[in-house]
Formats: C-alpha cells, sequence, structure tokens
C-alpha cells in the first residue's frame, strides 16, 4: 500500500469503477491533500489523459510517484471501512453514492452484498426505474452465468430470474428474496415451472434454514408449493409444510419426497394413494410397511410405476403376473437384466415398447427390437439414450415424424441428425432443450444456447 501521509496528489480526469470523489475522500482520510498543479504534486494518479501523458512520463523519470487509476481503485476496494461508509450512507441516505459503490468490480461478492441490503427499490420494479435497472444489472453482471455467452444479457431482467434460480450463495438468495418480484411470461412455461423471483429462491436447495422460516411465515401458496419440492428441507419445515393440510402443497411434498418421517401411513388412506404409491422413494421398511397393507390391483399398477423400485421389490410385483404391472416394470433400470429376453420371447407387443424405453438393454436386444420393423417399438427406442448411433442412424432413415421427435429429444443423437432435423419448424424447440446441440451450439458455434426462456429442468432433479 502506497503512503500518502502528508503528499500532495494530482488527480485529473474521473474514476472508472469509482466516483472520483469518493477516492478523494479515501485519500484524504489518509492525511494527503489534493493539487491541480502537476508540478506541486508528490503523487500523481494516471487517469491516462492523452494531454498529460508526456508530462506525466517526464514527472515519473524525476522521481514522482505514479499510480494508475486502476490499482487505485482496486486498492480503496481492499482497504474499504465498510461500516464506516454504510453509517454514512445510513445516516445520509445517499442512494447515489450506493449505486456508484455497487457497481464497483473491484469489491469482493461479501462487500458487494452487504451494501446491497441497503439499497432502497422504492417500492418500484427492479428495472421500473434508472436506479433499478442499474443495480438490477450490476447484480446479474457479477452472478448470472448467462453473461459468459453474451455480455447483453445482463441487461436483461430475466437475467435475476436465472442468477436465483442457479446461485449457490444464501446470502444472494436473501436478498434476491427480499427484492421487488420480478415474473417471466408464462406463455411457454413448463409444468411446474416456477414464474418469479421469489418462487425459484423458494425451490434453491441453497437457501438458509431462516430464509425457510420467513417464507412458511410468509405464508403465500405459490411460494410455499416451490418450498415443499426444496431437497435441502429438514424435518421441522416438512412437518409445518405437512400441517397446512393443502392439497397443493402436500402433492408437491410427495413428488419430492420431503413427506414427514412416517406420514406415508396416514396417505396410504387417503385420496393422495395413487401418487403416493408411484412416487415414495421404497427404501426397504417403507417397500415392506406398503405392501403389508391390504392393496388391490390398481394399487399395485400404481407401484409398480415407482422407479426407485429395487430388483428384489421388482420381483415381488412380478409374482402378480399381471400385464399392466409388467409394461410399467420392463422400463425400469432395477430390472434384471437377466429377464429381458424372457420378455422378448414373449413377443407381446407392449412388452416390447416398454423393454424399448430400457436403457440397460444391450447391442443385441437393441438390435432384436429394431428388427421387429414396429413404429410403435421404433418411437420408443427413438427416445432412449443408450441407443447404440448406428440404430439411431437407421431410425432416421425411416423419416417418421414421430420417431423424429424421439431423435431430436435424444441426446444421444449424432449432432449430423440434429443439424438436419433442425431446419424443420418441427423439431426445432426439442432441438433447443437437447444437450448434445447445446454443446455444439457453445462449442461450434460460440453462443450461449442455455440462457434462453426455458426452466433449466435439470437443475434440481426432482422436478
Amino acid at each position: 500500500m502506497i503512503n500518502y501521509e502528508n503528499k500532495k496528489i494530482f488527480f485529473e480526469g474521473r474514476g472508472h469503477q469509482l466516483d472520483k470523489d469518493e477516492l478523494i475522500k479515501y485519500l484524504s482520510q489518509n492525511n494527503a491533500t489534493i493539487t491541480k498543479e502537476l508540478d506541486e504534486a508528490d503523487i500523481i494518479i494516471d487517469t491516462e489523459l492523452p494531454y498529460l501523458e508526456d508530462k506525466i512520463y517526464l514527472k515519473s523519470l524525476d522521481g514522482v510517484t505514479v499510480v494508475s487509476l486502476e490499482n487505485l481503485e482496486k486498492e480503496f476496494s481492499k482497504n474499504i471501512e465498510i461500516d464506516s461508509i454504510l453509517m454514512a450512507i445510513k445516516i445520509s441516505r445517499e442512494q447515489d453514492r450506493l449505486i456508484k459503490l455497487i457497481n464497483n468490480e473491484y469489491f469482493t461478492d461479501e462487500v458487494f452484498l452487504t451494501l446491497l441490503k441497503f439499497y432502497d427499490w422504492m417500492d418500484e420494479g427492479i428495472h421500473d426505474t434508472d436506479e433499478n435497472r442499474d443495480v438490477s444489472t450490476a447484480i446479474a453482471g457479477r452472478f448470472c452465468s448467462g453473461q459468459e455467452f453474451n455480455h447483453n444479457v445482463k441487461h436483461s431482467p430475466t437475467a435475476i430470474y436465472y442468477t436465483a434460480l442457479e446461485t449457490t450463495n444464501p446470502k444472494l438468495l436473501e436478498i434476491l428474496y427480499q427484492m421487488p418480484e420480478y415474473k417471466i411470461n408464462d406463455k411457454n412455461a413448463l409444468h411446474n415451472q416456477p414464474l418469479s423471483t421469489k418462487e425459484v429462491v423458494a425451490l434453491n436447495p441453497n437457501i438458509s434454514k431462516p430464509l425457510m422460516m420467513q417464507i412458511l411465515k410468509n405464508n403465500q401458496k405459490n411460494e410455499l408449493q416451490f418450498l415443499a419440492s426444496n431437497p435441502s428441507l429438514g424435518e421441522m419445515i416438512k412437518k409445518e409444510l405437512f400441517k397446512l393440510n393443502s392439497e397443493m402443497i402436500t402433492t408437491h411434498l410427495i413428488e419430492a419426497n420431503n413427506l414427514p418421517n412416517g406420514a406415508y401411513l396416514e396417505l396410504l388412506n387417503s385420496n393422495y394413494k395413487n401418487k403416493l404409491l408411484a412416487h415414495i422413494v421404497l427404501e426397504n421398511e417403507v417397500f415392506s410397511s406398503i405392501i403389508s397393507t391390504p392393496l388391490d390391483l390398481s394399487d399395485l399398477i400404481q407401484l409398480s410405476k415407482n422407479k426407485t423400485l429395487s430388483t428384489k421389490q421388482i420381483d415381488i410385483l412380478l409374482t402378480h403376473n399381471n400385464e399392466d404391472i409388467n409394461i410399467n416394470i420392463l422400463k425400469l433400470e432395477a430390472f434384471d437384466p437377466k429377464k429381458i429376453d424372457r420378455y422378448l420371447d414373449m413377443n407381446n407387443k407392449f412388452y416390447n415398447i416398454s423393454i424399448a424405453h430400457n436403457t440397460i438393454l444391450n447391442n443385441e436386444q437393441f438390435n432384436r427390437l429394431f428388427h421387429l420393423d414396429d413404429l410403435d417399438v421404433d418411437i420408443s427406442l427413438s427416445f432412449n439414450p443408450k441407443i447404440p448411433k448406428e440404430i439411431l442412424q437407421k431410425l432416421f432413415m425411416k423419416n417418421d415424424e414421430y420417431i423424429n421427435q424421439g431423435l431430436a429429444s435424444n441426446n444421444n443423437t449424432p449432432i449430423n441428425i440434429l443439424m438436419q432435423l433442425q431446419l424443420d419448424n418441427r423439431y426445432s424447440v426439442m432441438i433447443s432443450k437437447n444437450e448434445t446441440y447445446k454443446k455444439y451450439s457453445q462449442n461450434a458455434l460460440g453462443i450461449g444456447s442455455d440462457f434462453n426462456s426455458e426452466f433449466k429442468r435439470d437443475t434440481y432433479e426432482y422436478l
């Protein structure tokens, strides 16, 4: 750090990251004085003004200390007395000064978030005023990953939505929740997609326990349903949400496997039974409890849809020898691979369609299904992410609309096929969500296809 004690400082021009007055205050606090005369200066702040370039160079040859503006701003940001500045802002309500400080990129995230807590949004939307827009842009510019591909993204209010979706910083999430709510257009919304920043924050698994309690206390049903789907819920929050006895909230608790301990036993005798059987995580104790209760055939069919069934549990359900149960089970990855051929030998069209969805098949089994030359089986195969690429090529040659839909959605589809399909408007939306196509777009074309108006469905696995 440079010693400014009793030194005369020449500072012409303006700051880049910080207001010049802020920097002058900093220098003055270090017992320096500002001079307008270059010849009197002990230290020169070089702001790269062209008409002073030669003079400053000559002064440096004479031994005068020259400090770049960038280094001064970095030094200020590192040594800032944040408490005294915040106290001054709190007393004087200097929002303009606060906005300028918030836009300083040299501050750490911690200092930035501390400053942000003191900003008054004046009950206006995040982009409704120039001041709010500047602060929103500063938040997105610092935390939204979309700007890595397109620097203009930070100027969109949607960037705040995405920041709330992807950040892992609990302090930032608290601030985003307290900000004016921003809602995205629900025209193309997906099922169970959060439509506002507050809903996204409630869903984010990185929110703090106090913020969870605040959302619970605020009692906004739209927020509570997404909180119910949050994978970080503790037992106490689960119990409080369950106690609300809301159909929507209870449904989200079931689908996210967020029921409090033992609550599933109560729901087995309720209208939630079918949903519970299909979604509850079937640990051995839970499965034993469920299977020992009176279940009719429709209950067993629902249970057979559960993707958490283990191989042993599947074998128990297979003993019922029911076609509907078998159709559901044949799609599951936990199905015993040694039994696949036995069901293929049955030459049951519905079994074949289900088996074609299963990712545990070997190449011989994939080929066996393909050579059935059954359109319905081919459609199922086109969606299977483990199918060999040579079969995908053959499926593409059939030029069927429904097969092409599966190919457009399949991450295993070769990029040359995706490039051909994306020329057809019928498949363009599906291909835009295809991870293989996204990576190709980013790496080969240099665009950020991840940042769009669609919700990142793979961010939280339980959706």
